[in-house]
Parts: structure tokens; C-alpha cells; sequence
């Protein structure tokens, strides 16, 4: 059996006619041959079609564009880490970091003189064709934009990129379009033994995003799994909303202290994630939910950072977006609240425990030098993997939100939903006949 592949090892013809190989979007056909006694059969000549994907083929065109800009030997060629920013292919970042260099009197390890997008190869059609990013971005690059916004920025774009560096070496990246998971392949080539400034250029991006991420998350509120109308909602909510016993209150509120400077550099001294996770259980209708979003308006208005997760609609994504959140509290390096409600659909069957108990407390946890503060919710505490509920490295301390039980708390809720309705005489004697109940039952 004789099998002639295409190679893309440099450009060079496919057949022996001189043709030129082409990259199509998702096939190459493969000529096979079959050879008898070293001739060819009569009639025996049959083809077959191996499937490539598209990352395969756009590799292959990078090398064949190294190739042809006559940019060096053979290059190497590697993958950008899956549900990265990609800064490299963020416009934005990229024309600080060459304005930054502009100013500095002595040139950094890894310093951008300039970049530019790139034709794409005719020779690789249907990739990366067209420079198309995500939905619009907040001003912090990360958040989708909404009616909200003053302003709104595009994301990381994809496309065919050219880097030139100061110390005279280049690289050359492709992006392709984004997948069902909204995250994009990256594929990066450049000269070896440039890896290290490579990477310091990398290193120079994210700390401008960063620093993006640190001002303009200040007294925010993110919402992950809705949209940003319900984080306006959240904004309005105030510890008026709030109709529960004081000492929950006062357990809830006693949490900030991992924002503390005193606790942070205990936690610090201990070699412990900066991280305090606490859960709020019992029945629906009980109060958890308007006291998280009471806590969390509280701490936006106080100018730290707060996400907001709801479970997400698609089977499989809900650690996905908590994890998110976790991660970009770290980063953003803002004393951070993280809200979920109802987390035992986070740590389902449909999701993966051990992701959860390595990012809750193991080798995956984020560290947050300012402090973070998990404060979730659960209506099925017994649906949660005793793993995650009953070990304190993983959820800190549990707070039971139960039926309403005093007789005032009772007329509280009747002077809040009755409004201008509400007669003493009249509806106060009531009390008694709805305790035992929940505040959404009373409602």
C-alpha cells in the first residue's frame, strides 16, 4: 500500500504535475494505491477521505506562511491553553503594550515594536477568514456588554497575526472562529529558544488586563448564567428586604471578616487560600435568596466586586461558570463576593465532584490576595456530595434559614406585603395563625 500525505513540513508540490496542496476547511483527500509484484493492477486505483480538523489544517498554513515570509528554520509550533483571554489577540492590549515600550528609556524582556493582522493565506480558505470576535465586552474585556454600558470594547479576535519583537525575532498566530463553548483554538509559532520572551510578552498583557480588571470591577455586581438586568435588580436590594432572625443577620455579616487585613495575612501566614465558603440551607420561600442578593448589593456598594451565579441552563456547564467567577476573584485581586444560588445543582451528576473539590480545596483552589467570600444557597442540602458539605476546607460553616417562628417577624412580613393595606388592629392578630410558615407562604 502506498499512501502520498500532504506535507506541510515546507511548500512544496503534492504531485508530481507541480501542483500546489491546498488546505480545505475540514477533508484532505489521500490517494492510495495499491501495488502488486511493484506495478499497479489494472483498474485497481481507489481513493479514500480522511477527515482533518480545522486546528490540523490551520497549523499546517501557519507553517507554510512561516515558510514563505521567510522568517527562519522550521519554526515551533504549540496550542494556547483552552478557556485562556487570549491576549495576544486582543487589539486593544496589544497597542498599550507597544505605546508602553515607546515610553520606557530601556526595553523589557519579550518587548512588542509592533503587530499587524495578516491577509489570510489563499491557500487556506474557510480559516479564520474573516477577523470575528465575541459578543461586545465591558470595558474590562471579560463581562458581555449590554444596554447598560456607555461603552463596549471587542474581544479577542480571530484572524491570521504577525509579532514583531524590539530584540528582532518575529511570530506569526492564527485564531480561529469561536466554538459551541465560546472559547477559541490558538495555535502560536516562533523561532526556538524564544519561548521565554515569548512568554514575558504573554506576562506584559494579562497585567494590563489585570489592571483593567481591578478598576473598572470596583462596586460591581456580575451576573453569570442571566443577564445584566437582573444585576440592576440586585443593585436596588437593601437589608430593608430582609425579614429574618437577627442572629442570621449577624452570622451572615460576620463572614466579611476574611476581608480583613488581620485575616488575610493569617490566612496568608498559614499557606491557606485567601477563600471562606459558607452555605446558607433550608425550604424554599425562606429568605436565602433576598438576603444574598441584600449581602451582595451591600458589598458592591462598598466598592468591592461581587458575581452573582445563577445554574446554567446546559447540562455539564454550572462548575464551569463558578469556577469562572473564582478564578476571575483572583485576578482581579478586589475583595470579591461570590453568590450562588442553589449550589447543589452545582456539584450534580451532571457535573464533575472532583473538579469541585479540587477548586473548593485542593491543587485547583484560587488564591485572592484581597479575599474572597463564597456564600451559597441550597434548598437539597442532601443532594450535595457529603464530600463538599461536611468537610470544612470545603464549605466553612453551614446557616439553617428556617420556617418564621416569632410572632413580630410575622407582622413584618404582613406590614411588607400589605403596604398601605396593613391595619393593626386588623391584620396583627394573624400572626399567630401563620407562623410555622415561610416568608413567600406568608406573601
Amino acid at each position: 500500500m502506498m499512501e502520498r500525505l500532504l506535507d506541510c513540513t515546507a511548500p512544496q508540490p503534492l504531485h508530481a504535475s507541480g501542483e500546489q496542496c491546498t488546505l480545505p476547511l475540514d477533508r484532505v483527500r489521500i490517494e492510495t494505491m495499491r501495488e502488486q509484484g511493484g506495478l499497479l493492477s489494472s483498474g485497481e486505483e481507489a481513493s479514500r477521505v480522511l477527515q482533518v480538523l480545522p486546528v490540523e489544517a490551520a497549523a499546517c498554513a501557519l507553517l507554510r506562511l512561516w515558510h514563505e515570509l521567510e522568517l527562519g528554520p522550521r519554526p515551533l509550533i504549540f496550542l494556547g491553553a483552552k478557556y485562556e483571554s487570549h491576549w495576544q489577540h486582543h487589539a486593544l492590549l496589544l497597542d498599550r503594550v507597544v505605546e508602553r515600550g515607546e515610553q520606557r528609556k530601556r526595553g523589557r524582556v519579550g518587548q512588542l515594536d509592533r503587530w499587524e493582522y495578516l491577509s489570510p493565506p489563499a491557500y487556506a480558505p474557510g480559516i479564520a477568514t474573516v477577523p470575528l470576535s465575541g459578543p461586545l465586552r465591558k470595558t474590562d474585556l471579560v463581562r458581555t456588554a449590554s444596554v447598560y454600558d456607555r461603552r463596549a470594547e471587542a474581544g479577542a479576535c480571530s484572524g491570521w497575526y504577525r509579532y514583531d519583537f524590539t530584540s528582532g525575532w518575529t511570530a506569526l498566530a492564527v485564531m480561529l472562529a469561536s466554538d459551541d463553548d465560546r472559547d477559541a483554538v490558538t495555535i502560536t509559532a516562533l523561532p526556538h529558544g524564544r519561548q521565554g520572551e515569548w512568554l514575558a510578552l504573554l506576562e506584559s498583557l494579562q497585567e494590563l488586563h489585570l489592571g483593567l480588571l481591578h478598576r473598572r470591577r470596583k462596586g460591581q455586581i456580575e451576573v453569570l448564567g442571566d443577564g445584566d438586568e437582573v444585576a440592576e435588580k440586585i443593585k436596588r436590594a437593601t437589608f430593608a428586604d430582609v425579614i429574618l432572625p437577627e442572629e442570621i443577620v449577624a452570622q451572615v455579616a460576620a463572614q466579611r471578616r476574611i476581608f480583613s487585613p488581620e485575616i488575610l495575612a493569617r490566612y496568608a501566614s498559614f499557606g491557606i487560600p485567601r477563600m471562606r465558603k459558607v452555605l446558607l440551607i433550608g425550604p424554599p420561600g425562606t429568605g436565602k435568596t433576598t438576603l444574598l442578593k441584600a449581602e451582595a448589593a451591600r458589598h458592591a456598594r462598598q466598592g468591592g466586586h461581587a458575581f452573582y451565579v445563577f445554574a446554567a441552563k446546559k447540562a455539564g456547564r454550572c462548575w464551569e461558570l463558578l469556577a469562572h467567577a473564582l478564578w476571575s476573584a483572583a485576578q482581579s485581586r478586589l475583595p470579591t463576593l461570590v453568590a450562588v444560588e442553589d449550589f447543589e445543582q452545582f456539584v450534580s451528576d451532571e457535573e464533575d465532584p472532583q473538579r469541585a473539590l479540587n477548586t473548593l480545596d485542593g491543587v485547583a483552589t484560587p488564591d485572592n490576595p484581597a479575599g474572597t467570600l463564597v456564600l451559597a444557597t441550597s434548598n437539597a442540602p442532601e443532594k450535595i456530595d457529603p464530600r463538599i458539605k461536611d468537610r470544612p476546607e470545603r464549605i466553612d460553616l453551614l446557616i439553617e434559614v428556617g420556617l418564621v417562628e416569632r410572632e413580630d417577624l410575622v407582622v413584618r412580613f404582613l406590614r411588607r406585603f400589605l403596604g398601605a393595606a396593613y391595619v393593626e388592629e386588623e391584620h396583627a392578630p394573624m400572626a399567630t395563625v401563620l407562623l410555622g410558615q415561610t416568608g413567600s407562604h406568608i406573601r
